[in-house]
């Protein structure tokens, strides 16, 4: 089956407050929780969680040890597990926006694409400037057919920051894609960056979107984010 790299979870050092340790243990907390993350960096999630699992015996009110716990889990492809801790970390705290975001996530990898939009969209309720929810709820969303919200998604992610899928390539992982929703789904990507008029980016997904079996190239000439690059000579050549 054909994927798309999608955003699903944010990078993994990305510093949440942490609640207090207990008295006298937070020197201990501290060190296992950094020689954890060292862990993450390269790669070894067992070790990884046995030092969070440290941590969190110091701490066990830690969302944030509750999330790195699952996205250890989540790297290894243990969907399960790391949706019981995903789950623990939004209970501990209602308003943690990364518990939410990876339990989206979840979902999505295990293709329950209307849980994902959920706990997408409350994401973005709690905090409307995560980059990462907007792509990720634009994926799910043309997996759900609605193309309509998914270019909307896209676009406000886009806004934010349309360079995200490029500087944040440690926080992808590849979402099965049906053939059409991937097809349309790199064509939007080109649409985006043919209405900021980068010529490189659009020709890139245009030829993403062919080799996915793109073939409505009419819309070149339809769509006005393409106004005024269409009649460049490289993206005539798609209109051939």
């Amino acid at each position: 089956m054909k994927k798309l790299a999608v955003i699903l979870v944010l990078v993994v050092f990305y510093w949440s407050c942490l609640p207090a340790g207990k008295a006298g243990s937070e020197a201990s907390f501290d060190r296992h929780l950094n020689a954890g993350l060292a862990h993450m960096r390269n790669r070894d999630y067992a070790l990884a969680r046995q030092e969070f699992s440290r941590a969190l015996n110091l701490n066990p009110k830690s969302t944030r040890i509750h999330n790195l716990l699952g996205l250890t889990y989540f790297h290894e492809q243990n969907y399960d597990m790391a949706e019981m801790y995903f789950q623990r970390a939004i209970k501990i705290d209602p308003q943690f926006s990364l518990g939410y975001l990876n339990l989206g996530g979840v979902y999505a990898m295990k293709q329950l694409y209307p849980r994902a939009r959920e706990y997408y969209e409350k994401t973005i309720s709690l905090a409307p400037g995560l980059v990462a929810a907007y792509y990720s709820l634009g994926a799910v969303c043309f997996q759900m057919g609605d193309e309509e919200a998914a270019l909307n998604y896209l676009s406000k992610g886009f806004e934010l920051e349309p360079d995200f899928l490029e500087k944040h390539p440690d926080s992808l992982v590849g979402l099965p894609m049906k053939g059409a929703s991937l097809a349309e789904l790199y064509f939007s990507f080109a649409r985006l960056y043919a209405g900021r008029q980068d010529l490189d980016r659009t020709v890139d997904y245009l030829k993403r979107a062919r080799q996915a079996g793109f073939r409505d190239w009419k819309r070149i000439e339809q769509e006005p984010e393409f106004e005024k690059i269409r009649d460049n000579p490289v993206i005539r050549e798609f209109l051939k």
